[in-house]
């Protein structure tokens, strides 16, 4: 009812957003209506990538209060970027497959690489010195190809930035072990990394900080195999999808519901975590029950439609799924009948020029997908860095094509937060499912099967606005240490382009106001027969956006439209007390509620009395 209806001209005004992607290549431009829904602009970004796969995909934005959120395909693109500026969208990997050699094509598989690549270089992918040497063996032979001693000479692993901790001793390391790759192509390396990174406990975490009940900081991650939470260099729980409930949120506290076997009895015990604000609990919960839909159901088909977070002055969330679930992406890769696209490798360093493999002949596919781009000057790709000694060199030798440049990081999580001990759990028995956030039994914990980075020197400057800080001060990080997990906290979806920002969806609808009474004015100065002036009467000048009056705050809207339905309850129930006692009508339905409403008698009589007593005075 006091809903505003859109004009024909509204619906088929066109805003316009960036997309960014995940080897940091040019962002591209996309034009939406306002009736343009997420799918549609989600399916744009797939068809300019050339992805068939697209279900492990998705494209994620921060809005005005540096909260992150998926972009969903049901709603419309206008409605959830109203009041993101810029509009900026990231193209990012949304479910980590259990197993990617499953996944059909090899474009597929290689932009899940260019993925875990960025998690590794931001710690996402927790993982020990000795697994991340292996990793960063099979980058360096997917960038440069084989090792040849005239053209790499020693130290050029210092060139390249994978590791977030990353220093000589690791690096002479990685230099040895690519030696021992020779012969292999792109694909086979970058299969050769998916393979490692998929068996780490950490593979497909994005980690969320929260705190438990005794206000310790650890970070919780929802991944294929379920609900994980890591303190200092330790898992120290692992809810399995088979083992959870019921997922929930109330404000701040995420609610995991568990089974625990007790006496030959199914039992559940809630589990819960306090997030730093409501907004990141909200992301939370929709991550969480979003993956285990996905990963869990049989067919998309029976998907529930989940709700959780209400009280009294709120409705809560919904949430629908949306998409295929897991099984039903690969049995349609089973059908994919397109031959293997081309597609070119982007080479985040461009003065390594990859050299020819020795097996280039094993597979037609292999060959036509291992050619690269050169990498545009104004954007350079975002995991490789000058390192200091290197930087010092360069800046001697440097010409205006073969320059470095600090690019941007990502964030693993939605707030900034502190580096945090190692600390130990213990199990704590809750009494409310809401208002505490009891720790499960700590896990057994096998130095071996866990995975660490390097945690940050304690010499090293602050990350700000997306750059990574170059310092020469590298930790010494020994092959049998377990540092903690401390991933990077920037946010590159958050990060302004370089360039002129774009406007966002409120100065675009303001200047298309602007234009428009603009054009109005001028027609009124022009007379009927064509001349400027005469009795055609003088239009008011347009009114520029400093004239304007600043929009109105959420917060005011709000309490405006709780004012006017307090206002419109109270007489609402005026006027049905006084049909019901002050008034003769007959009607079954007012008669039955005379006899319901008899306990306000009382009432009617002291508003009588009040009545008579100041008719009286008046006399």
């Amino acid at each position: 009812m006091f809903r505003k209806r859109s004009t024909k001209g509204e619906v088929q005004t066109e805003y316009s957003c960036s997309i960014r992607f995940l080897d940091d290549s040019e962002p591209i431009q996309l034009n939406f209506k306002k009736d343009t829904l997420g799918q549609w602009l989600f399916d744009r970004v797939c068809e300019k990538l050339s992805l068939v796969e697209k279900d492990y995909f998705g494209l994620r934005y921060v809005d005005a209060e540096k909260q992150r959120h998926w972009l969903d395909p049901l709603k419309t693109v206008y409605k959830q970027l109203k009041g993101v500026n810029p509009m900026v969208l990231c193209f990012r990997v949304k479910f980590y497959p259990e197993d990617p050699m499953k996944l059909h094509e090899e474009i597929t598989r290689y932009y899940l690489y260019l993925q875990l690549r960025r998690d590794l270089h931001h710690g996402r992918l927790l993982c020990s010195p000795q697994d991340a040497v292996h990793l960063a063996s099979y980058i360096v032979q997917s960038e440069v190809g084989d090792y040849d001693p005239q053209d790499h000479p020693p130290g050029y692993i210092t060139a390249f930035k994978m590791l977030p901790k990353q220093n000589s001793k690791m690096e002479d390391q990685i230099q040895e072990l690519h030696k021992t790759l020779k012969g292999q192509v792109p694909a086979e390396a970058e299969s050769n990394f998916l393979k490692k990174a998929s068996v780490l406990d950490t593979f497909g975490v994005d980690p969320h900080q929260v705190k438990d009940q005794r206000g310790d900081q650890l970070y919780l991650g929802v991944t294929h195999q379920g609900i994980m939470t890591f303190r200092g260099s330790r898992r120290t729980q692992l809810h399995k999808w088979n083992q959870i409930r019921r997922i929930a949120y109330e404000a701040k506290m995420f609610i995991v519901h568990v089974n625990v076997a007790e006496r030959k009895k199914d039992k559940q015990q809630p589990h819960g975590y306090k997030c730093l604000t409501v907004g990141a609990c909200k992301y939370l919960w929709r991550c969480a029950v979003e993956q285990q839909l996905f990963f869990t159901l049989a067919s998309s088909c029976n998907a529930p439609k989940l709700k959780s977070g209400g009280t009294l002055f709120s409705r809560g969330s919904k949430f629908r799924f949306s998409g295929r679930c897991q099984i039903e992406a690969l049995s349609a890769s089973e059908n994919i009948k397109r031959s293997e696209p081309k597609f070119p490798r982007t080479n985040s360093l461009p003065n390594f020029s990859r050299n020819k493999h020795t097996s280039e002949s094993k597979s037609s596919t292999l060959n036509t997908s291992i050619m690269s781009e050169p990498v545009p000057e104004d954007r350079r790709r975002y995991n490789v860095y000058l390192a200091p000694s290197r930087r010092a060199q360069g800046m001697a030798e440097e010409t205006p094509n073969q320059s470095f440049e600090i690019t941007r990081t990502e964030a693993a999580v939605d707030v900034p937060g502190n580096a945090f001990g190692a600390q130990t759990s213990s199990p704590i028995v809750q009494e409310s499912p809401v208002l505490q956030a009891p720790l499960a039994a700590e896990e057994k914990f096998d130095m071996q099967k866990v995975q660490a980075v390097s945690a940050s020197a304690p010499g090293q400057k602050t990350p700000v606005n997306g750059s990574v800080p170059v310092d020469s001060s590298f930790l010494e990080t020994s092959i049998d240490s377990m540092p903690s997990y401390q991933p990077n906290m920037t946010m590159d979806d958050e990060e302004e382009d370089e360039r002129t920002p774009k406007p966002s969806l409120d100065e675009q609808i303001k200047q298309l106001e602007e234009q428009y009474e603009k054009i109005t004015s001028d027609q009124n100065h022009i007379a009927p027969g064509g001349k400027v002036g005469g009795a055609a009467p003088k239009a008011n000048p347009a009114p520029t956006s400093s004239s304007k009056s600043p929009p109105k705050s959420m917060c005011a809207t709000c309490c405006k439209v709780l004012t006017y339905s307090i206002l419109f309850a109270v007489l609402l129930m005026v006027v049905t007390f006084v049909v019901l006692f002050y008034t003769k009508f007959d009607h079954p339905l007012l008669d039955e509620g005379r006899k319901q409403l008899q306990f306000l008698e009382p009432v009617k009589h002291y508003i009588d009395d009040s009545v008579e007593a100041i008719a009286n005075k008046f006399k």
